[in-house]
């Protein structure tokens, strides 16, 4: 499988929306919302993990998604 997969601005969108919804949530579960610089950098940290890690899955489920509309 050689072939190369574009990635489009819908894909790039739904990726921050999870990430950042994600890494939110992750941070509030380690220290107690609030403004402070240690909430704000957990939810970087966490934002950013999420990024990593959930790029090829949503890349994944698009191209399921893609093949099963095709047939």
């Amino acid at each position: 499988m050689e072939e190369e997969v574009p990635v489009r601005r819908r894909d790039l969108i739904a990726l921050v929306v999870l990430s950042l919804g994600g890494g939110i949530a992750l941070a509030s579960w380690m220290l107690s919302p609030q403004l402070s610089p240690q909430f704000f950098n957990a939810t970087l940290v966490a934002t950013m993990l999420l990024a990593f890690f959930l790029f090829i899955p949503v890349m994944g489920a698009r191209l399921f998604l893609e093949d099963r509309n095709k047939e």
